[in-house]
């Protein structure tokens, strides 16, 4: 399951205009991308090609899909031990709890699989809209704890979002770049860049990265520094040590790992300038997944 690297409550709108969000809004986001999964999973062709999650097929996502949102329904977790050997790309805690759903559907009739999907899609639409509109109540999250509302609807919303992707990418499909989940999961992680910057590549206080978005439907030119007590913050107006130029669809790979740091197509495509030390890590570190 992909793991957004911040915890607010998204805004967007049509055009990607900022507005607040509300639950039904976030709970609409995330059914609709929930129904383009389904649709496009809902082929014996495509059922078993490989996507670009790693180690999973496009009938893997559609059962993480459900075995996540059946749980927050109320399902228990399948009683299944994979052959981790057998599994090299479930490392880490997280990873291996979502493996486990998924690899006990595994050779599970495609029918079968779609069916428990739609129950699970239909019970937990039922759920929510009979809960509370409140995104500061808690409710139980994707690993068993409680957490506000809309944290777990944006998480939801941006998991589902990038498997739907991911689906879409294994069959030569378009990304849906412009759909209300999309604009979920750029806030989640363009949201998320003062963490990344500060915490996870430890930038030096000062510090000022440049990330110029070239998109399509995600353009913007944002600075992102370090304050003196190591914080990342959003700033405007400095000269940047680092800058980084891309498109809006592979930011989206990187950010959720599903291409290399090193991969030499991106490499070609991006421009990187600035702090040789910084550069060599900072691909890596904008990687959001577990």
């Amino acid at each position: 399951m992909v793991v957004p690297a911040n915890v607010g409550v998204p805004v967007y709108g049509s055009s990607m205009e900022k507005q607040q969000a509300t639950a039904r809004d976030l709970i609409d986001a995330w059914h609709e991308v929930m129904l383009d999964a389904r649709l496009n999973a809902d082929d014996p062709g495509a059922w078993s090609l490989p996507t670009s999650c790693p180690g999973w097929s496009v009938g893997d996502v559609i059962a993480h899909l459900l075995d996540i949102d059946g749980f927050l329904a109320g399902d228990p977790r399948p009683g299944h031990e994979p052959d981790w050997d057998a599994l090299p790309h479930a490392v880490g805690p997280i990873s291996r709890m979502t493996e486990v759903g998924v690899d006990a559907r595994r050779g599970m009739p495609m029918a079968e699989v779609l069916a428990e999907f739609d129950s699970v899609l239909e019970r937990r639409s039922a759920q929510l809209a009979a809960g509370s509109d409140d995104l500061t109540t808690l409710v139980m999250g994707p690993f068993g704890s409680d957490r506000p509302l809309g944290r777990v609807l944006t998480m939801r919303t941006f998991d589902a979002w990038v498997h739907a992707q991911d689906i879409r990418a294994a069959r030569g499909l378009p990304f849906q770049l412009e759909t209300a989940a999309a604009a979920v999961t750029a806030d989640q992680l363009l949201s998320g860049l003062p963490l990344i910057w500060g915490k996870t590549l430890a930038a030096p206080p000062g510090t000022v990265l440049g990330l110029n978005i070239t998109g399509p439907v995600v353009v913007a030119e944002l600075q992102v520094g370090v304050d003196d007590e190591l914080r990342g913050v959003m700033v405007n107006g400095s000269v940047p040590d680092l800058t980084l130029t891309i498109t809006w669809p592979d930011l989206l790979d990187v950010m959720t790992g599903r291409v290399s740091p090193d991969d030499a197509g991106l490499l070609e495509r991006i421009a990187l300038t600035g702090d040789a030390g910084l550069a060599s890590r900072l691909l890596g570190a904008l990687n959001v997944t577990p």
